[in-house]
């Protein structure tokens, strides 16, 4: 909290169960929902419905990559849009979903920003290791937006 009108929360959430949970949390507020949590190489059977889930609880969705590893990132998000009824808004790079989110909330609303939890880094292909944290990128974009 930086001062700003609604929250922002960082959760792993990674399972349908555990992302329906995050959003029963907020009954009460508008959900701006960044939605990055299905990693590459595994789990796919889980990326339509992580899709349909956001697309019933959210005022609006933003789909992001989250850990790849060596599959095409653009995929494993084609992949959860499949299982919205609505056209979400793709931005692949994570930071600038974030930020997107984070600027298309109004007061009182809920930006919930799942996927990464405290994990230290976005697993790309070949074993690499972006290091990273989603707590430290939502306090610098909104120390940004509130000084505008």
């Amino acid at each position: 909290d930086v001062g700003q009108n609604f929250l922002a929360v960082v959760d792993y959430a990674h399972t349908p169960d555990s992302l329906q949970a995050l959003y029963d949390a907020f009954p009460n507020r508008r959900k701006i929902c960044v939605l990055g949590n299905t990693g590459g190489g595994r789990d796919t059977w889980k990326r339509p419905a992580m899709g349909k889930i956001a697309d019933e609880a959210c005022a609006e969705v933003f789909l992001t990559n989250e850990d790849p590893y060596d599959e095409d990132p653009k995929q494993i998000v084609d992949a959860m849009a499949a299982g919205m009824a609505r056209t979400p808004q793709i931005i692949m790079d994570r930071r600038e979903a974030i930020r997107a989110a984070l600027r298309a909330a109004r007061a009182g609303d809920a930006v919930l920003i799942s996927g990464k939890g405290t994990d230290p880094f976005i697993m790309g292909a070949h074993g690499t290791k972006e290091p990273w944290s989603d707590a430290s990128v939502v306090r610098e974009e909104l120390e940004k937006l509130v000084r505008l």
